[in-house]
């Protein structure tokens, strides 16, 4: 045999190994992921809001809705009810147990939010939970500046797969633009 054909004969033989070797382990891993499916878990929505459109993503194992709250400024009452019934399930809250409101401002207009995040027992899924209440300012003559408060509170309530599994980062709180100059 002439040295070509040895070598197209091995070239054949490796690739033959190769082609079976993909599809044996295509196979087993096949057969893994079909008893390993994690079942993503129910998407609790707040009393009153089950008829409420959702938008979603199943690829991507996003799930959110959003309302408006008929409660005032500062009301919690929808993060209770979420921490209630999450830390039943066995969800735990990430960062800090005492949760308040910030403000953002803008140009005219400032905005309270009140943001939460819980993850699963297994860490594989987290719900977000952001309430925003707006303020208005409103200029009078002689300079001086009041407050309007736009009625009730809207809530977004976002469930998704975490990021990287096991490793929930607290949502950080974003700070306000500074019109000021800041001398140290």
């Amino acid at each position: 045999m002439s040295l070509r054909k040895e070598l197209l004969l091995v070239l054949g033989i490796v690739l033959f190994g190769w082609v079976l070797l993909v599809a044996v382990l295509a196979k087993w891993q096949q057969g893994r992921a079909g008893r390993s499916v994690v079942a993503e878990p129910v998407f609790l929505h707040y009393p009153g809001t089950e008829s409420v459109e959702e938008q979603t993503s199943p690829n991507l194992g996003f799930r959110k809705y959003w309302f408006l709250l008929k409660e005032e400024y500062p009301s919690e009452s929808v993060s209770r009810w979420y921490q209630q019934q999450l830390e039943s399930e066995g969800w735990r809250l990430v960062g800090a147990r005492d949760r308040r409101w910030f403000r953002q401002r803008d140009k005219d207009r400032a905005y309270d939010t009140y943001q939460a995040t819980w993850v699963d027992p297994r860490n594989l899924f987290q719900l977000d939970l952001e309430m925003v209440s707006t303020v208005e300012f409103v200029g009078h003559e002689g300079g001086t500046e009041s407050e309007e408060r736009e009625p009730g509170i809207k809530v977004y309530v976002t469930m998704r797969r975490s990021l990287i599994p096991g490793f929930v980062l607290p949502p950080t709180e974003t700070k306000p633009p500074r019109s000021e100059i800041e001398v140290r």
